[in-house]
């Protein structure tokens, strides 16, 4: 194990040098001091890659005057969407679609079921991350994108339609809502639905009440993250 920690290291820094466009010596050690883990889930279970120490890499970062590390912690709304993907999953070989993937569990377990799968995110540090937690799991088919999903949507629009859209905690800003309002009726394939987990966040209920004319919501609630499946109501 520790010689092929050592060669994903050797992976992660290389390509994590490539995207932020400086030499690996460069890169900060909170980056590189990385953990693999098996995440169980119903049914079975994945592996995930990430940084150790997230409140270092958090340092490290602030110091360094760059955003907030966001994606490199397994945040509960992540952990109970790849939960409930695992209990009811996407239909082999559709098109699913996840926004703000961060460290992509949800992507791997719809993966695992047979989808056709690009997880998204607007971070590049998360790009590599995502790209190595797929390899982690053997998904070839499976893709990662740079891509923020809420200021170039159009991209991941003339990608689509998609069949499942997959997003967890991605509606912490009223920009976001916004940008989600208009970008998520235009991801969806005919009958496709969108699954969002949400800790319970002013903009998730804003979004749903603005989606709720058109959409049909169903919500489940798994302690302290709301699970909602939206799909776009059929007009007779």
């Amino acid at each position: 194990m520790p010689d092929a920690l050592g060669a994903l290291r050797t992976s992660l820094s290389e390509q994590l040098a490539r995207l932020r466009g400086v030499p690996p010596s460069a890169l900060p050690e909170p980056l590189l001091d990385i953990v693999v883990r098996r995440e169980e889930l119903p049914g079975g279970g994945a592996y995930v890659v990430r940084p150790a120490d997230w409140e270092a890499l958090r340092a490290e970062e602030g110091a360094a005057g760059r955003p907030v590390p966001w994606w490199a912690r397994l945040w509960g709304s992540g952990r109970a969407l790849a939960a409930a993907l695992a209990v009811a999953p996407p239909a082999r070989g559709s098109r699913v679609l996840e926004l703000g993937c961060g460290l992509a569990l949800p992507s791997v377990v719809a993966a695992l079921s047979g989808a056709d799968v690009l997880a998204t995110d607007g971070a590049p540090d998360a790009v590599a991350f995502a790209a190595h937690v797929l390899a982690l799991n053997e998904l070839e088919g499976a893709e990662v994108a740079l891509v923020d999903w809420s200021t170039h949507g159009d991209a991941l629009v003339d990608r689509g339609p998609w069949e499942v859209v997959l997003a967890s905690d991605v509606l912490y800003t009223g920009a976001n809502v916004q940008a989600a309002l208009a970008l998520v009726p235009r991801l969806l394939a005919p009958g496709g639905e969108l699954r969002l987990a949400d800790p319970g966040r002013s903009g998730a209920r804003d979004f749903l009440a603005a989606m709720r004319g058109a959409f049909t919501i169903r919500t489940e609630r798994r302690e302290d993250v709301a699970l909602h499946r939206l799909r776009p109501r059929v007009r007779s």
